[in-house]
């Protein structure tokens, strides 16, 4: 009676838990200073952001989020919505990787969290005038 007191304690807390950790990561964009980037994609359509107050340096390693705004117009109607992520960048060998993304059916990161994947992809390297390089410059503290 006592295990099967604790099992659904420790069941309730964990829950508790992960509701807390949902509710904190989806009103990060509401918290967050997104500062837009300035950086040119060729087909145009989205707007990067980045949050300053994320930056995390760990050696040659730094952790940022970013937003993305993509503006997508099918049939003279324009839909809205929006990425999240986080990325780690390594400063010395020019590669980043994705740590976590999720998608929003709205602009800035709002509305309904549509998918969302915290599997940590593999580290690529860095191509010139890409959006990751925009990003790797501000991480690692170069020139823009």
């Amino acid at each position: 009676m006592f295990i099967d007191g604790l099992r659904k304690n420790r069941k309730h807390i964990m829950k508790k838990l992960l509701f807390t950790f949902i509710l904190a990561f989806m009103n990060t964009s509401v918290m967050a200073e997104w500062t837009e980037v300035e950086w040119s994609h060729e087909d145009g359509g989205l707007t990067l952001y980045v949050d300053y107050t994320t930056i995390r340096k760990e050696g040659s390693k730094v952790r940022m989020l970013s937003l993305t705004d993509f503006e997508i117009i099918v049939k003279d109607k324009i839909d809205l919505f929006s990425s999240r992520t986080k990325d780690e960048f390594d400063c010395e060998e020019k590669k980043m990787r994705q740590l976590f993304y999720a998608l929003y059916s709205g602009n800035m990161g709002s509305g309904k969290m549509e998918h969302s994947n915290s599997e940590h992809l593999k580290w690529m390297l860095i191509e010139p005038g890409s959006m990751g390089e925009a990003m790797w410059k501000i991480a690692c503290g170069k020139k823009v």
